[in-house]
């Protein structure tokens, strides 16, 4: 099969030739139907000293969507909601959901990293097949990869990009309905960031930032009901008189940082998801008087996409997806990182 894998010292996925794998007694083998990009692909392969990641080559991917064609020996018998032909998506965070385990037993299996992450540090999907753990593949609603709602570049975005800010929202967050929230960033997370608060969580005012014109242009017809370029951005909020609950921070960097502890009120809540600095700083003065709560969220767990895959399919959140040849991988992370594309891609083996 063809695969394009990360290679220590290389700044594009390199095109490799491997034999199909074999699932293990507890796993699944699935073939690939599309497989998204994200921000995390383009900082895997921008390998540093301040980014070392892992020494060793292995398949990208961490957005997976398509078919079981093999079952390991004990997957009927623990997992009787899988089988061959079942249209799955598959979950990067390859939590080890053990009782004993200090993160999954506390409901936090999204940051367990006891075992490597697929396409982080593991085998992921930029290949025709990926094996993995049948614990983290979620069967698709449906079960019809010609879906409308669900087709697989919507279903691999949504393991990532819809799946992020559900889980950093819902859970993290613990965002109420008739809040105010502030979005800091309109890209492929942003869209549906708005989606879920508006759609699915009863946000009452939602407020996107962005340095792109035409993502404030989407977002406001996305539902964000204000919009604005980050100079402009305190300058609205003050004209409206608008308070906000909780600022979400989508590019992390110190920049938008300091704007989501700027903007957001006393008592209010930061979310940082967005990874776009090495480290950035916090004032505590800023913290402690206004008493703010720092919350960091990381992807989700299985809950999580069950859940935003049911949204998708209700049509609550329609991720904007764009299909692209998997062979021009190297190029989609090129443009990813000059800001060249404005919502998600998905990669499809050809």
């Amino acid at each position: 099969m063809t695969a394009y894998r990360f290679v220590p010292g290389l700044n594009e996925p390199q095109r490799t030739i491997l034999p199909i794998p074999t699932p293990g007694p507890d796993e699944v083998l699935v073939k690939v139907l599309a497989s998204g990009v994200c921000h995390s692909d383009v900082h895997l392969l921008d390998w540093s000293e301040s980014r070392p990641f892992v020494p060793y080559s292995y398949t990208l991917g961490h957005e997976g969507a398509g078919i079981i064609t093999r079952l390991g020996a004990r997957v009927a018998a623990t997992k009787p909601g899988l089988a061959v032909g079942t249209y799955v998506a598959v979950l990067t965070t390859n939590a080890c959901e053990s009782p004993e385990c200090d993160r999954c037993s506390r409901g936090l299996a999204n940051v367990c990293f006891s075992r490597p992450m697929l396409g982080i540090s593991a085998d992921g999907s930029w290949a025709d097949y990926v094996v993995a753990d049948a614990r983290t593949v979620v069967p698709v609603p449906g079960n019809d990869p010609a879906s409308a709602r669900l087709p697989p570049a919507v279903v691999a975005a949504a393991t990532d990009a819809v799946m992020t800010p559900w889980h950093a929202l819902k859970r993290a967050a613990g965002v109420k309905p008739g809040q105010t929230v502030l979005i800091l960033g309109c890209g492929g997370l942003g869209i549906n960031t708005i989606q879920i608060a508006k759609n699915v969580l009863g946000v009452g005012v939602v407020v996107v930032s962005d340095i792109r014109q035409e993502s404030l242009s989407l977002a406001r017809k996305l539902g964000a009901d204000h919009a604005a370029t980050p100079e402009k951005l305190k300058g609205l909020l003050e004209e409206k008189g608008i308070k906000v609950d909780v600022a979400v921070d989508l590019v992390g960097k110190q920049s938008t940082l300091d704007a989501a502890t700027d903007l957001v009120r006393s008592g209010g809540t930061v979310v940082l998801i967005g990874l776009g600095d090495d480290a950035v700083a916090i004032n505590p003065l800023v913290l402690t008087t206004k008493q703010l709560s720092i919350v960091g969220s990381f992807g989700g767990d299985s809950q999580d996409l069950q859940e935003c895959l049911q949204a998708v399919d209700e049509g609550k959140v329609r991720p904007e997806v764009e299909e692209r040849p998997m062979d021009e991988c190297a190029q989609v992370v090129k443009d990813l990182a000059a800001g060249a594309i404005r919502t998600r891609i998905a990669l499809v083996p050809q």
